[in-house]
């Protein structure tokens, strides 16, 4: 009885470690082998999961594009730490990450006419190779990863989970969609949905609020609905999802959007209707120009990037990239290492 009831005391101890610091557990479990036997019983990781919550941001996968040793074009998907927790490995020659959601990245294969499509584990390292989808040219696709019990499951620790991807393109004259299901290991036949937009896609992750995904397009926002597997068109006004823009979630599950305008970084939200048209509501605005320490015209050609769960937006410029905390207004510039950083997506799990 005694030793059951130490054995709780412990486990409530190490449930308060943070999940940012995955070493601290194991540097627990390596001072006594009682304390690895709880962190190691079935239901620890769960229960230390329900504990936190939302999984925490273990770091970010950026794309740089440089020059090798001969001077010739190189790629890579990179993941930058932001945490003490260091995947196995941190690179992925001629890769470009898409998307990262569940404990998962999405990765396209960045070689000429290969664009295969590869989900990466970057806590066990594991790497599934997607059969061929023909996928087009980049402004004509994009992607996501999520996990396969949507509607069922909390998202806190489901990384051993089967997953889906979920592909759309405007190669034919209808939104076309497919899905690949790591269960099944195929390729769903195509959905077709609304008209193909004239401009095709934003390169921007894809963003998940309820029981749906999200693309940025330049003509407004496709909705892919996971229950019924049917692809809608969300109507804004022209040219507001234009240049530095990208969707965002609200801890209540609302969809909206970031968007640059002029030297403010304006929030919005976006309110549906079934016929297709949507509402939209400017809940804040932020002060670039006193807020980044950069000057004024490097603003106006950024990128954009957000941490759903976190409430964290990056802010690239051609300068470096920064890291704005939305509910405490804290900035911070972001070592992204070497290379040419264009995209940035943050990763999250325990």
């Amino acid at each position: 009885m005694a030793e059951a009831l130490m054995e709780e005391i412990v486990e409530e101890i190490l449930l308060h470690l943070p999940p940012d610091d995955p070493a601290s557990l194991l540097r627990a479990a390596a001072v006594r082998r009682q304390w690895c036997r709880v962190i190691s019983a079935p239901g620890f990781r769960r229960r230390f999961a329900q504990r936190h919550r939302s999984p925490p941001m273990l770091g970010f996968l950026t794309y740089a594009v440089g020059q090798d040793e001969h001077w010739r074009t190189s790629t890579v998907a990179r993941f930058v730490p932001t945490t003490p927790f260091r995947p196995r490995r941190t690179e992925h020659r001629d890769r470009r990450a898409v998307d990262a959601r569940h404990g998962r990245v999405l990765l396209t294969d960045d070689t000429p006419f290969q664009n295969a499509l590869e989900v990466w584990d970057p806590i066990t390292d594991g790497l599934w190779q997607l059969p061929a989808a023909a996928v087009p040219q980049p402004i004509n696709w994009n992607a996501a990863v999520v996990c396969a019990a949507h509607g069922a499951c909390c998202h806190q620790d489901c990384r051993r989970e089967p997953f889906l991807v979920v592909l759309l393109d405007s190669e034919t004259a209808s939104i076309r969609a497919r899905v690949y299901s790591s269960d099944s290991a195929v390729w769903s036949e195509p959905t077709y949905g609304p008209p193909s937009p004239e401009y095709g896609f934003q390169i921007t992750p894809a963003a998940l609020a309820g029981n749906a995904l999200y693309f940025l397009v330049y003509a407004g926002i496709l909705e892919y609905n996971l229950a019924t597997q049917i692809t809608t068109m969300i109507h804004v006004p022209p040219k507001t999802l234009y240049d530095a823009v990208v969707l965002t979630t609200t801890g209540d599950g609302q969809l909206g959007f970031a968007r640059v305008e002029d030297t403010k970084l304006c929030l919005w939200l976006v309110e549906t209707h079934p016929d297709g048209g949507a509402v939209l509501s400017l809940v804040r605005s932020i002060e670039l120009e006193t807020l980044l320490p950069v000057i004024v015209p490097l603003i106006h050609d950024c990128s954009l990037s957000f941490a759903h769960g976190v409430g964290v937006i990056y802010f690239g410029t051609s300068a470096a990239w920064f890291s704005i905390d939305l509910k405490s207004n804290q900035v911070r510039e972001e070592e992204c290492r070497d290379g040419q950083i264009s995209t940035l997506i943050p990763y999250m799990s325990f």
